[in-house]
């Protein structure tokens, strides 16, 4: 693929000229959605004007007078419709997330004219080598190296060595930091850069007061606090709880603390892991005043303080 190719060529460039990361990061991402959009365009029925690949799609009448779907216009499908057609169409095994995490660096880098660092390209580079091992051989029917050529696959496979040995490097640093709770040490492996995902992030230095570090993201270079860096690894280990608590209703796993004003406040536990055991309860959803007990509780589990029940209930 031409985008990939160049999207490869650009990276090595970079050394002499730092401008050539954007040009990388477009055409690698460029390639990818080629390579998925292929298949579509491959699964498309005849005479269907590339139905499947195209953004809108229209009713039409065959020879024979049945109804079909026939593609109309020129714009084709984005990265959110690509991922539902290829599941519908049984194309699965795919981690779309790395896709979805390659597109968001590039919108960050593209409209935000954020610059992202050469060594922060790896993980496009390695998101780039899983993709084309999941998807070409079992859904194109090519080796990757036929798809791209011997070269530019051995790059690739080099690139994702570079990853795996900075994600080891960024998780045993991790480890060493004191953290301040429980969950915090027990799920240290979850923590993200809390602007582009990544799991490239790592303390700036150790420091006795954990409070007190400084996390780096190799991928953005943005800094995150240690309240940050808590909230991330919370927010990711509770998030199928806070998924149903925001979908289904009933209590959320974790809430903003009245105290410190971090989304870490453990409502199981009534604790907040950043404050410990000086943190006040959660709110109540209407005044705002702090909640002492579980009595503060209604029975569909809104938090409302006893006036505010009371309010309630005499109208």
């Amino acid at each position: 693929m031409s985008s990939i190719r160049l999207g490869v060529e650009d990276f090595k460039a970079i050394s002499g000229d730092e401008a050539r990361a954007l040009s990388a990061i477009r055409n690698l991402s460029a390639g990818l959605l080629l390579m998925f959009k292929m298949k579509l365009q491959e699964l498309s029925p005849p005479d269907s004007k590339e139905a499947l690949l195209k953004q809108h799609v229209t009713p039409a009448l065959d020879a024979d007078g049945n109804p079909v779907w026939v593609g109309k216009g020129g714009q084709t499908v984005d990265v959110r419709t690509i991922q539902e057609r290829l599941e519908n169409l049984g194309v699965t095994c795919i981690d779309w997330s790395l896709l979805k995490k390659l597109t968001a660096m590039r919108n960050e880098v593209e409209h935000y004219y954020s610059k992202l660092p050469a060594s922060g390209l790896a993980e496009a580079m390695a998101a780039s080598f899983h993709l084309i091992q999941q998807f070409v051989p079992g859904h194109l029917g090519f080796t990757p190296i036929e798809f791209l050529g011997e070269e530019l696959w051995k790059f690739l496979t080099a690139q994702e060595a570079f990853y795996k040995r900075e994600l080891e490097i960024c998780q045993k640093a991790n480890k060493q930091v004191t953290w301040g709770h429980a969950l915090l040490e027990s799920a240290v492996d979850l923590l993200q850069c809390p602007v582009c995902k990544s799991a490239l992030i790592k303390p700036l230095s150790l420091l006795e007061s954990a409070c007190d570090i400084i996390f780096v993201c190799t991928c953005s270079a943005r800094n995150a606090s240690y309240a940050e860096a808590a909230e991330t690894i919370a927010t990711i280990h509770h998030f199928a709880d806070l998924y149903y608590a925001a979908t289904k209703g009933g209590e959320s796993p974790l809430e903003h603390c009245t105290s410190c004003g971090h989304f870490s406040y453990l409502t199981e536990e009534f604790e907040c892991m950043l404050c410990l055991d000086d943190s006040p309860g959660p709110a109540c959803t209407e005044c705002g005043r702090t909640l002492e007990s579980e009595i503060d509780r209604d029975d569909d589990l809104t938090r409302l303080c006893g006036m505010c029940r009371y309010a309630i209930e005499a109208d």
